[in-house]
């Protein structure tokens, strides 16, 4: 993430010329993909230093013939000397411009007049940073030919080895820095073109601010960046490599031009952790074109971080930042992403991501202070024509955040960005978020789910997104197939979205191609535990009022294209374990909200099972078949407790037409326990497991126990789950379980069922009875075997068919 640079303030602009370099950029709103699905995959770039879209480089010749170009002497063995060299051909060169002429109204009436700087093949080692005034060019003879190398004896001089020069008038004035490579020496030594030779000790800092490895006070991480510029530069065909600081530094500077640079640290360099391209500023950062860029698989940090900034566009770039190798030693879980964080208005199309991801969101994470005291959300931002190939994290995430005041309060609304609250010591502003368009993106292996809209507000956003002709393959490939955002848990997902009024989630294809597919929902609306919540999402093609076109559509095996979360979702089924072709697991706890009607299993991503009120047996019950059933008919397994009395009841069973009848004798609890007593082993884990059902009434908390006893048959104790949750009902069954160690002096249990607070005259219902050695109290069988099966599994409600959070087992 960007972070302030060490540099001197510089004089604020009153105009803009509009260079030749600078491209036209597209108004907001965007159009929306005519045709469904059109996301489609783009070259696969190799990195390479040759240029695609830059001219050749200038030659000595046509220096030399140009009047307003001078040419630098041959490098010198001394960076003192290249760097005095250096510095008066910039003088001679300056000499030579002049400004541009501005009208009453900051409009460039006459173009500014420029020089140019042209350095031959070499590679200068400096002992200061080069200072370009307004209208200078910096030319080398090549990208891999001119080389400008910070000598570290001279640390203390750096902040950037190219930057402007301070307090000058920028007003319509043009610069480009071109067709060279800035080498910062962090490895000292290294960073020759050769991409053979790898990362020389990955992670670790710089040389130079390293006291064992090189003499001299100890540097600090905000020395020895590539390129700070000024505004009207472009930066064009220059290898950024070997740098402890930000590579490329965009800080308050508007109509600013990145095209056709290499990232990379090849030869054995390394660099430091911030950010390849970084900067911000607010409104003074606008228009700012990064195009037809390449990023190298050895570059650390984020490809791209802009913090406040207007109308970026990013395009046509190549970013490969997929070396597994690196992650581990440079402690992160990720690198070569692209951050915009209150960066309305942006462009970010055509580009290619491998091993990185694409992020909106605000800039609520730094400091709320200066610049980022007000916070401002992803706004009337186009993602379109992007490929991203096996992010670390989801492939684009459009995040909406605010903080709140001592008060507990969230910001003041207020969207015009020329208004702060520097003065107010009590609130801040907020510049909600929302119009933003994600289309024809192709997401390929992403982590995490495809595309995600989440954030810990609703005030956040005030305007929906869309998301349209995607297409999304294998998400969640090789992560974790549920997650938590920080903002709501998903399980993984083609889309996923939490917060938003009438966000339009439509055309989009979400496919799974894997033997063991990973994706387990097209479309996850709303998050587990969620801060937020998602109103009225659309999910098929607005423009169609019938709702029958535009719906997104799953390929492969995917089991359910739209998952919606609200807070009756069930409870997990958990210890999902296989034995031979048995698999079994934990009971769901039942919640008064969310009674579990049954569990539904999945193998490699198909649907095997569908188990209302659970399994048929209860796998290893150590109760006899009419003790778990009454399918005899015949209630003497059971003995009545007080106010009690008990009996068989035909025609309603979870399985069969039997079960257990107990009608209250007066008010309080009612219940009934095994007459046969069941041997223990102190020490054992053990569950009981009940299921109920209300008869004649609303229903009231029912719960399953045990009683334990000794070896003489005295009994130790009386106990049973505390759940309040587990209400019976007269639409289904609830089931209820509890687990506990045998005491060390227990020998005999019983089964132990019981229902509270009931009324002369209730009836309840109890069936499928059980008690295991262990927790698990549930089972399928699999007539094809476990072997090499990835199963999930998720619990269902029994009021609205909610699915609960996804368990999974790899066997």
């Amino acid at each position: 993430m960007s972070k302030s640079p060490k540099s001197a303030t510089r004089a604020r602009r009153t105009a803009r010329a509009l260079t030749a370099a600078m491209l036209p950029l597209v108004a907001a709103p965007f159009a929306v993909a005519s045709s469904a699905f059109a996301a489609e995959s783009l070259p696969d770039t190799p990195y390479s230093l040759a240029a695609t879209v830059a001219p050749a480089p200038m030659t000595v010749a046509e220096c030399q013939a140009d009047a307003s170009c001078e040419v630098d002497q041959a490098v010198n063995a001394s960076s003192v000397e290249n760097h005095a060299g250096l510095y008066k051909a910039i003088a001679r060169a300056a000499a030579k411009t002049s400004p541009a002429v501005l009208d009453a109204g900051g409009d460039v009436v006459t173009p500014a007049k420029t020089a140019t700087v042209l350095i031959p093949e070499g590679n200068y080692w400096l002992s200061r940073p080069l200072l370009l005034p307004p209208n200078v060019n910096l030319r080398g003879s090549g990208i891999n030919k001119t080389t400008l190398t910070l000598d570290p004896a001279y640390w203390i001089n750096f902040g950037f080895v190219i930057r402007y020069q301070d307090n000058q008038n920028w007003a319509g004035s043009s610069n480009l820095v071109s067709d060279l490579t800035v080498n910062g020496n962090c490895r000292i030594g290294a960073g020759q073109a050769d991409p053979n030779v790898p990362v020389s000790r990955p992670g670790e800092v710089c040389d130079f601010r390293d006291k064992d490895r090189w003499s001299g006070a100890l540097a600090k991480d905000n020395t020895g960046g590539g390129i700070s510029v000024a505004d009207n530069w472009t930066v064009r065909q220059v290898r950024f490599t070997n740098l402890e600081y930000f590579k490329l530094w965009i800080n308050n500077a508007g109509n600013v031009h990145v095209i056709d640079n290499r990232w990379d640290n090849w030869g054995g360099a390394e660099s430091g952790e911030e950010d390849n391209i970084g900067g911000g500023g607010g409104l003074e950062n606008d228009t700012a074109v990064i195009e037809n860029n390449q990023w190298d698989r050895s570059i650390r940090g984020n490809s791209f971080d802009f913090t406040n900034a207007v109308d970026t566009v990013i395009r046509n770039n190549v970013v490969h930042s997929d070396n597994a190798a690196l992650l581990a030693p440079r402690k992160v879980g990720d690198y070569g992403s692209m951050y915009l964080e209150d960066v309305p208005g942006a462009q970010v199309t055509g580009n290619l991501l491998v091993g990185g991801h694409i992020i909106l969101q605000s800039n609520v994470k730094y400091t709320h202070a200066g610049e980022n005291k007000d916070i401002g959300q992803p706004r009337n931002t186009l993602v379109a024509n992007n490929e991203i190939r096996n992010s670390y994290w989801a492939g684009i995430t459009s995040s909406y955040e605010d903080y709140t005041d001592g008060d507990k309060s969230w910001g003041t609304i207020d969207a015009d960005p020329t208004h702060n609250s520097l003065t107010s010591t009590t609130d801040h502003l907020l510049r909600p978020g929302g119009n933003n368009v994600i289309r024809d993106n192709l997401i390929v292996n992403p982590a995490l789910s495809g595309v995600l809209l989440i954030g810990n507000t609703s005030v956040a956003k005030d305007a929906p997104d869309t998301v349209t002709g995607n297409r999304i393959v294998n998400a969640g490939f090789g992560g974790s197939l549920s997650y938590s955002t920080g903002a709501g848990a998903f399980d993984t997902s083609g889309v996923g979205v939490s917060l938003g009024t009438g966000d339009k989630i439509y055309n989009n294809v979400i496919e799974d191609n894997q033997a063991r597919p990973t994706t387990l929902y097209g479309v996850h609306v709303g998050a587990r535990g969620g801060l937020t919540a998602p109103v009225g999402t659309v999910l098929s093609d607005p423009a169609d009022p019938t709702g029958q076109s535009g719906t997104n559509q799953l390929v492969g095996n995917i089991p359910t294209l739209v998952r919606t979360v609200t807070s009756q979702a069930v409870e997990t089924p958990t210890n999902l374990v296989v034995n031979g072709n048995e698999l079994t697991w934990k009971e769901s706890t039942a919640m008064a909200v969310a009674p579990v009607a049954g569990y539904r299993i999945f193998r490699n991503g198909v649907q095997v099972a569908d188990m209302p009120l659970g399994s048929v047996a209860i796998p290893g019950n150590l109760l006899t078949v009419n003790e778990a059933s009454l399918e005899s008919g015949i209630a003497a397994d059971y003995t009545a407790g007080y106010k009690t009395s008990v009996s068989a009841y035909t025609g309603s069973g979870v399985r069969g037409g039997y079960s257990l009848a107990l009608t209250s004798a007066n008010t309080g609890q009612i219940s009934a326990a095994t007459t046969r007593m069941v041997p223990v082993t102190p020490g054992q884990m053990y569950t009981s497991v009940s299921s109920y059902r209300a008869l004649n009434n609303t229903g009231h908390r029912a719960r399953a126990g045990i009683v334990w006893f000794t070896a003489g048959g005295t009994m130790i104790a009386r106990m049973a789950t505390s759940n309040y949750g587990s209400v019976d009902n007269g639409n289904g069954w609830t089931t209820s379980s509890y687990s506990e160690a045998a005491p060390a002096n227990a020998a005999f249990a019983q089964v132990f069922v019981s229902v509270d607070l009931t009324v002369p005259g209730e009836v309840h219902l109890v069936d499928r009875i059980g008690l295991v050695a262990g927790t698990n109290t549930e089972s399928f069988w699999d007539p094809n075997g476990t072997a090499g099966a990835r199963y999930h599994m998720v619990a269902y409600n029994q009021l609205n068919g909610e699915y609960s959070a996804t368990a999974v087992l790899n066997n």
